[in-house]
């Protein structure tokens, strides 16, 4: 499919150039590549987000199974006299 923009500023224009030739593409190629990125940005980001709650998540998770278990070691020494180290 094709896509015409109009009346792009020349600075711009000029500095998409620079951005394209740095990435050894040309100016379409380089538009071409932005504009299915700008395309899918907002489902990354969800999935970003979606990746960090449940980073969030299992830390919480982990946290509490680290204090069950230090509770468990606790009960276990006063149930059988032991010292604790």
């Amino acid at each position: 499919m094709e896509i015409k923009v109009r009346n792009v500023c020349p600075v711009a224009v000029s500095k998409l150039d620079r951005l394209a030739k740095e990435k050894g593409l040309s100016r379409q190629a380089f538009l071409k590549e932005q504009l299915e990125t700008l395309s899918i940005i907002e489902e990354v980001e969800k999935r970003e987000q979606a990746i960090d709650d449940l980073y969030d998540r299992t830390i919480e998770t982990m946290k509490k199974c680290s204090d069950a278990m230090t509770n468990m070691d606790h009960t276990f020494h006063k149930l059988t006299g032991e010292d604790e180290e």
